[in-house]
């Protein structure tokens, strides 16, 4: 079976030109995000907690049938999709309902509590204080990515820049043709999730930043940090044109934006409607509705011949 290219061209159609690709994926990544969380908390709500258990497993075992099936497509486009797809149903199932069986089921800890009579759940659920504990084997694998010679993530390079790695690491060993889309966006998905699940983590310790004037020092600072590589990003990702280049590039843009939002809701600032989306049925429904369309735009969007092909056999 071969894929056939969009008629027209990204670079001549007059309306997928910058700013509206990279707009485009920013929101759509920003809804995404909201409907991740609403996904999880509706599994739970409606199997309960064992069976959640459960069909994690299979859910993630879905998600890696799905990354192989991406990683046999020779379409970047495809690829794109389905590294970024897959990535969301482990980090869920494997990942966080993973953690949310060991913290609660196996070890029967429970969440962290504050307030006046130390009676009020802070929101740091099990899961998520294992979750912090990672933080040291997020920074091993990070390492990793920093010394890679193969890499093509622009903070990395610049971190290899700054350090004076370029000539140590020697020139890449792969080109643009020997990169699998698939298993790169499923490894960025993964690991910006669990950067910025630790970045906010991190700023809402107690046991770290306490609970007066440096807690809200490194909540606002985080703030801060948020919209300024995260504007600074956002810059560069409405300069793109390719839809796949750019719906990458929205995956860190889109959750460095979102630690302030989550900061903002650690405020009670807003409801986070995508937490209990059985109050807000219209609202979701609605976020749902706009990232189905705005998927379909990007689907149907002309594609440069670099970002489709055939069927390996």
């Amino acid at each position: 079976m071969t894929a056939t290219v969009a008629n027209g061209n990204t670079g001549k159609s007059k309306l997928w030109r910058p700013p509206i690709v990279g707009t485009i994926t920013f929101v759509m990544m920003l809804f995404a995000i909201a409907l991740g969380h609403m996904t999880m908390v509706l599994i739970e709500h409606e199997l309960g907690p064992s069976n959640t258990y459960i069909a994690s497993i299979f859910l993630g075992a879905a998600g890696i049938v799905l990354l192989w099936y991406g990683i046999k497509s020779k379409s970047e486009n495809l690829q794109t999709w389905i590294g970024f797809l897959s990535g969301l149903m482990l980090w869920m199932t494997w990942v966080e309902f993973f953690y949310m069986f060991y913290g609660r089921a196996n070890w029967g800890m429970v969440p962290r509590m504050d307030g006046p009579e130390g009676l009020d759940v802070s929101g740091t659920y099990p899961e998520y204080m294992i979750m912090g504990a990672t933080i040291g084997m997020l920074m091993i694998h990070l390492c990793f990515y920093t010394f890679d010679k193969d890499t093509r993530c622009n903070m990395f390079l610049w971190f290899q820049r700054w350090l004076g790695l370029k000539e140590a690491l020697g020139p890449s060993t792969k080109t643009a043709k020997d990169r699998n889309y698939a298993i790169i966006t499923f490894m960025e998905t993964i690991y910006v999730s669990w950067f910025c699940y630790a970045w906010n983590l991190l700023c809402f310790d107690p046991g770290i930043v306490g609970t007066g004037a440096l807690f809200f020092g490194v909540n606002m600072g985080t703030v801060f940090v948020s919209f300024v590589w995260g504007g600074y990003c956002f810059a560069r990702l409405i300069k793109f044109k390719r839809t796949s280049t750019a719906l990458r590039y929205a995956i860190p843009v889109g959750n460095i934006i979102w630690v302030s939002i989550e900061v903002a809701s650690k405020w009670n600032l807003f409801t986070e409607i995508w937490v209990n989306p059985w109050e807000y049925t219209i609202e979701m429904a609605t976020v749902l509705g706009a990232f189905l369309f705005l998927a379909l735009l990007l689907i149907l969007a002309p594609k440069k011949p670099s970002e489709v092909g055939g069927w390996k056999e």
